[in-house]
């Protein structure tokens, strides 16, 4: 579900190579992007974040691409690129050297109205390495949706369908630790004690969860399950309620003409004035404005 609501587009990738000493800095980019190594290897450090060694056949996925400074190896001054215009291959170090380093990158976007309610659920790395089990299947996907974005006419709805599957397919592997990979809700769904919780909160968005019911469903004390829940997943657990109630209601009221008060009771709001007080301070604009828009 959390996929689906992210609603990812928008496609473009490349090849990016280099060969001989290099190193790059570049600014934050405003999209998720992934990478699949295709040869040799390279250091890759992202801001706020341990390095990360990336070799041939890993996958790396980043929901929220900060800057970063990406290089053959320690010790070499990088050099400050601007994002650049899309090319189709962008080579960094010695134009005339042999290539010691390959990989294909690209970025996608996710649906406005919902990113900001939902990229923070994700985890900040996802890096899946090339002996993990089932890996060869995310590297077909990222082949198909190379193939598709360098045709001479790509077709948006199969890019946007392969992306989802590039996610879904990412999110349930059980990826190699990396930095910033520990928080989120791949993360909570992981712990065998908030796993339960998460998806009988996602089942029944309308009933009247409370802290104490969640603990209950998780089998621990309610003190333990409010931290565990903040600690792995990033927010407290009524937080999250409502950031995936109104994302869930940010839906409906898009694609389905319901009444207002259908859309509160949906969500596990008594009444249409309480949903849209809701609605309103978490989002900033009322229910209404916000399905007008669309």
């Amino acid at each position: 579900m959390l996929i689906s609501l992210l609603r990812p587009r928008t496609v473009s990738s490349k090849i990016i190579s280099g060969a001989g000493e290099w190193s790059v800095r570049k600014p934050r980019y405003a999209d998720p992007a992934f990478c699949l190594m295709l040869e040799g290897a390279c250091l890759l450090s992202l801001d706020g974040l341990d390095t990360i060694e990336l070799q041939r056949g890993d996958f790396l996925l980043l929901p929220d691409m900060p800057g970063f400074v990406l290089a053959s190896g320690h010790d070499v001054e990088p050099t400050v690129l601007p994002l650049e215009p899309q090319a189709r291959e962008t080579r960094h170090g010695s134009g005339e050297g042999t290539v010691t380093m390959s990989m294909l990158g690209g970025y996608f976007r996710f649906e406005p109205a919902n990113a900001s309610l939902l990229a923070p659920l994700l985890p900040r790395v996802v890096l899946v390495r090339r002996n993990e089990p089932r890996a060869t299947r995310l590297h077909r996907i990222v082949e198909l949706i190379a193939d598709e974005a360098d045709s001479e006419a790509p077709n948006g709805l199969i890019l946007e369908r392969l992306v989802e599957v590039l996610l879904v397919e990412a999110m349930r592997l059980r990826t190699a630790p990396a930095p910033g990979a520990e928080r989120g809700l791949i993360a909570g769904l992981s712990d065998p004690a908030l796993a339960p919780a998460l998806r009988a909160m996602h089942a029944d968005l309308a009933y009247g969860w409370t802290v104490e019911r969640l603990a209950r469903e998780a089998s621990v004390s309610r003190a333990v399950f409010a931290e565990r829940f903040s600690r792995a997943v990033g927010m407290p657990p009524m937080q999250y309620l409502l950031h995936w109630r109104m994302t869930a209601a940010k839906d409906m009221l898009r694609a389905e003409s319901l009444s207002m008060t259908e859309v509160a009771r949906r969500v596990g709001y008594q009444s249409a004035t309480a949903f849209t007080n809701a609605f309103t301070r978490l989002t900033g604009n009322s229910p209404r404005k916000f399905a007008r828009s669309e």
